[in-house]
């Protein structure tokens, strides 16, 4: 056999498959409400009055200077659990004049928290 007829066998051998069209369907982007473009941190302070500490809403990452830490944000006198479930809706309701930049001493910095990062942790283990 020539080397065009082992070509157009070939061919007959590829038409006769299924026509079959399959459309690939689009998952929707599920809607989270309004999204911020740059991560909140929460940073924890030490209250010099009183026993609860103080908590910092940052809206840029914190800069570490030489002693100092160095935020953009606002105050919020909501607790640990409260903001990290509505830190979006603290921030979009604050009013721009109660924005401030803040320089906090180390020994005043009890931790300083990603808010957009939320491990998934496993509740029981099967065995």
């Amino acid at each position: 056999m020539n080397l065009i007829q082992k070509e157009r066998r070939e061919e007959r051998k590829v038409s006769k498959m299924p026509e079959k069209d399959f459309a690939v369907g689009s998952v929707g982007i599920p809607s989270v409400g309004k999204v911020i473009s740059k991560p909140c941190y929460l940073v924890a302070l030490t209250n010099p009055i009183g026993k609860k500490p103080l908590h910092f809403i940052s809206i840029d990452k914190p800069d570490l200077l030489e002693g100092f830490i160095q935020a953009k944000g606002y105050f919020s006198d909501l607790s640990d659990e409260d903001l990290v479930k509505s830190y979006a809706e603290v921030v979009a309701n604050a009013p721009l004049d109660s924005r401030v930049e803040m320089m906090f001493p180390h020994h005043r910095v009890l931790s300083i928290r990603n808010l957009v990062f939320s491990a998934n942790k496993p509740t029981s283990i099967t065995r």
